[in-house]
């Protein structure tokens, strides 16, 4: 009688959680268009002041977009792709705005392909290299730099990510495949993709799943 009793304290615990919606703890960065939940936050590393952030953005000594960006603002984390030597390297900055940032980049090396600002993001394509801008979700006074790689895109993004920015055959050209959208969205039907770095999250041990590497930002010049 006292194990019954027991057993039905025991059930009704397990079933009040249940309804509470409690999830397991979630690993790896994805984006609400996956249809994986989960949330983080992440602290921003401190930047110098932002007259001397701008000296640096016009030093001529910076040879590469990508060398710009990662010389002179912190870097917050590092998210691993889907095959070996794949990462995208994600910067913030509290100091500027998406315009702000992509006058001076575009100023000093200008890209290939530029998209308008929609939605608090923007996107510039050069050889080999995609760098979106983003508004932070957690702080929309901080925006998000993402730099990856044209074979990380290739390999991770889900077409979804350029909806409005691109069409997907400038994507065709770039990545250089014949109908890249086509194919990255029959890969992502089954083993979902990657959406840009977000608040939301990748369940591990999912097919397809990207991690993060939070707590590897530093101050400004880390990660070059």
């Amino acid at each position: 009688m006292r194990g019954a009793f027991i057993l039905i304290i025991l059930s009704f615990v397990a079933l009040s959680g249940c309804s509470q919606g409690l999830e397991p703890f979630d690993e790896g960065i994805g984006d609400s268009n996956s249809g994986m939940s989960g949330s983080r936050t992440y602290t921003f590393p401190e930047e110098p002041p932002k007259e001397e952030m701008l000296e640096q953005i016009r030093n001529k000594k910076n040879t590469s977009p990508e060398e710009l960006v990662s010389s002179v603002f912190p870097l917050l984390d590092v998210v691993e792709g889907s095959s070996s030597n794949q990462e995208a390297r994600i910067y913030v900055t509290q100091q500027f705005t998406i315009q702000e940032l992509t006058t001076s980049l575009t100023d000093a090396f200008p890209p290939d392909e530029e998209s308008e600002i929609k939605n608090g993001k923007q996107i510039l394509i050069y050889p080999e290299q995609f760098i979106s801008f983003k508004e932070s979700e957690q702080d929309e006074d901080a925006v998000l730099i993402e730099l990856a790689s044209d074979r990380f895109v290739r390999d991770n993004y889900s077409p979804n990510y350029f909806n409005g920015f691109f069409a997907l055959w400038v994507l065709d050209e770039v990545l250089d495949v014949d109908d890249w959208g086509k194919k990255r969205k029959r890969i992502c039907a089954s083993s979902g993709c990657y959406g840009g770095y977000s608040s939301s999250k990748y369940r591990p041990g999912q097919a397809g799943s990207l991690r993060g590497s939070s707590g590897r930002g530093g101050g400004p010049g880390t990660g070059k």
